[in-house]
């Protein structure tokens, strides 16, 4: 299934990665526009919550549909949000409000009554270094949960550590920007809790680093 980047042109405060002499398969290709029959954003609306079956099973063409109709929205309103940012307070400056903030900018964005860490069709399940599920390819404008996760590797011919989704601020979520398949890596849009900064930042997480904790990726349906 192809990988998608949306290039808006805001500035990457991702770290960089270095390549390495792996050879990836060559059927991963970027794209820059939108899937035929994506549907056209309107004007924000406050909808009511649902909750989502137990039972809902949903193929990789239908999860492509979906993002087509949802998920290339949610990600534009993101990253409008990102840009806004840099001068104004997003939501309640905290990672459920920014998550909130952009799914009011898409109408049919079916907003989920569950707990927390749910907000759509799970597509992407990953334990440690364990992959638990992967239904489809991680898209722009879906939503990553981070809960305890312990990130370790290098970053050119430095090594480096990251510990997120713990202590005070509690699990991470945000939107999916860009997924590099061949480098496992996610950039994802998330409230900044740092204070005197930017209060939504672009952050890069590795997949192929995760040493301990729980990574989610989640598709938001269409109401």
């Amino acid at each position: 299934m192809p990988s998608v980047n949306f290039d808006d042109g805001s500035a990457d405060l991702s770290l960089s990665w270095s390549e390495d002499s792996t050879m990836y398969p060559t059927e991963h290709k970027r794209v820059s526009q939108l899937p035929p029959g994506a549907a056209t954003p309107g004007t924000a609306q406050t909808g009511a919550r649902h909750e989502l079956p137990s039972n809902l099973q949903l193929s990789a063409d239908e999860l492509m549909s979906v993002w087509g109709k949802v998920g290339v929205h949610l990600y534009t309103a993101s990253s409008t949000l990102y840009e806004n940012s840099k001068k104004m307070l997003v939501g309640d400056g905290t990672y459920n409000g920014f998550i909130r903030s952009a799914m009011r900018e898409v109408p049919n964005a079916l907003v989920v009554d569950t707990p927390a860490d749910t907000y759509g069709y799970l597509v992407y399940h990953q334990n440690g270094a364990s992959v638990q599920k992967r239904a489809s390819e991680i898209m722009p404008g879906d939503i990553v949960f981070l809960a305890d996760a312990k990130f370790k590797g290098h970053k050119g011919l430095q090594a480096y550590s990251q510990h997120v989704g713990t202590g005070v601020g509690g699990s991470v979520l945000g939107i999916v920007s860009e997924f590099e398949p061949k480098k496992s890596k996610v950039k994802v849009y998330q409230a900044n809790q740092h204070v005197g900064q930017q209060t939504v930042e672009s952050v890069s997480y590795r997949l192929d680093d995760l040493k301990t904790g729980v990574f989610k990726v989640f598709r938001v349906l269409e109401a």
